[in-house]
């Protein structure tokens, strides 16, 4: 495989470079919180405000990105799903995640998660390896660096395995579009080969 592939630094989720490169991610726990609709849609915005809400009471409040994985009207585990489409995000379904904490139990996130109303698991995200790129400007301008990030597998001989992901590294809330850095990653793996 002629690609670059990187280890990425765990304290750093995203790359530096707007150039599609591999990375090889460990195995990690994660709460997670699966819906559906736009992000404008308010079980969205809640079910954001539950994960960190939830990862802190079970004792870590350290600042960390937020990922969504999309999949347009199919499974986020898996790339059957039918193209994605930025233009039409009713339907969407999504899993948003934060990582767990150490040592943090099923039953800790259930008792924790039961205060906030939401949903929220924890899931073994497993070992992977991903494509991946850093995207600037609006969610809306991401459809180019989606694209170079498919045509990149695609030159490498690889197939998605899974819908795309993406890291927030910076608020929207407090972040000017222009200058707003999402990670974009797709899982991969060779043909005729399992995730």
């Amino acid at each position: 495989m002629e690609a670059d592939t990187i280890t990425p630094d765990p304290t750093n989720p995203g790359p530096t470079t707007t150039n599609p490169a591999l990375a090889d991610l460990p195995a990690r726990d994660t709460l997670a919180v699966d819906g559906r609709g736009a992000p404008e849609h308010p079980s969205f915005g809640a079910a954001v405000r539950a994960l960190f809400a939830v990862r802190s009471v079970l004792g870590d409040a350290e600042d960390v990105p937020l990922e969504g994985t999309y999949s347009q009207g199919g499974s986020v585990e898996s790339d059957d799903a039918p193209p994605f489409d930025l233009a039409h995000p009713d339907g969407w379904h999504w899993r948003l995640v934060v990582p767990a904490p150490p040592d943090a139990t099923d039953e800790a996130v259930a008792a924790a998660a039961a205060r906030f109303g939401e949903p929220v698991q924890r899931r073994r995200q497993p070992e992977r390896r991903v494509a991946r790129l850093l995207h600037l400007g609006p969610y809306a301008d991401e459809e180019p660096s989606l694209a170079a990030l498919y045509a990149f597998i695609a030159r490498h001989g690889l197939v998605p395995a899974a819908p795309h992901t993406e890291i927030y590294l910076t608020d929207p809330s407090s972040t000017p579009p222009a200058e707003l850095r999402t990670v974009l990653q797709v899982p991969v793996v060779l043909p005729g080969t399992q995730s």
